[in-house]
């Protein structure tokens, strides 16, 4: 009885050229297209980093905001004020008072345990200070490194006073310094005690 070899078949040159040509260009268009998807997820990242340190810097006032006006016994005077320092624009500066250290009275500023802080905005930049006088005083720190982060806008602003309390509004503009479409923009409302 003969045996039948079965015939192996594989595939043809134009099969093969085909289906060469075909992966060729899909391998064409990734290529292209990843360098563009690269860039877009780095753009996205630096968006992400950018939101997150503006809302930490939100949240790091916000908490003094929360904290004005409490003493621990008799305090006078204003526990909140707003203004500017020279040159910028109005109310781009917060000045926050609370008795931090529990002992009835809110230390003065030039002391070395003042309850005076201060945020304010100053060339591009958020400054910070213990023991701020006032918005045009010397010997602030900044908060935010300016060749990394550019502030183009800092506005605290009393939104309403109840019988129990304040609400205020913090608005935060800034863009990478070194590369200014990248931008964002934060505003929180933030509740405070009166007095």
């Amino acid at each position: 009885m003969p045996v039948s070899i079965p015939r192996c078949q594989g595939f043809t040159l134009p099969e093969v050229m085909i289906a060469m040509g075909i992966g060729s260009m899909l391998m064409l268009s990734a290529a292209q297209i990843y360098p563009l998807m690269r860039q877009r997820s780095q753009s996205l990242g630096r968006h992400y980093q950018l939101e997150q340190l503006l809302r930490q810097t939100t949240f790091a006032i916000g908490k003094d905001i929360r904290r004005a006006g409490f003493c621990n016994g008799t305090c006078e005077g204003k526990s909140v004020i707003i203004g500017n320092a020279a040159g910028e624009a109005a109310s781009s500066c917060i000045l926050v008072i609370y008795d931090l250290n529990r002992n009835g009275k809110w230390d003065k500023p030039g002391t070395a345990e003042s309850e005076y802080f201060g945020y304010r905005l100053r060339q591009g930049g958020i400054e910070v200070q213990r023991g701020a006088g006032d918005c045009s005083s010397s010997g602030w720190e900044k908060f935010l490194d300016p060749a990394e982060v550019n502030v183009t806008r800092f506005v605290v602003t009393e939104v309403a006073t109840s019988g129990s309390g304040r609400l205020y509004s913090l608005q935060l503009d800034a863009s990478w310094s070194k590369n200014p479409f990248i931008h964002r923009q934060v505003t929180e409302m933030i509740a405070g005690h009166v007095l």
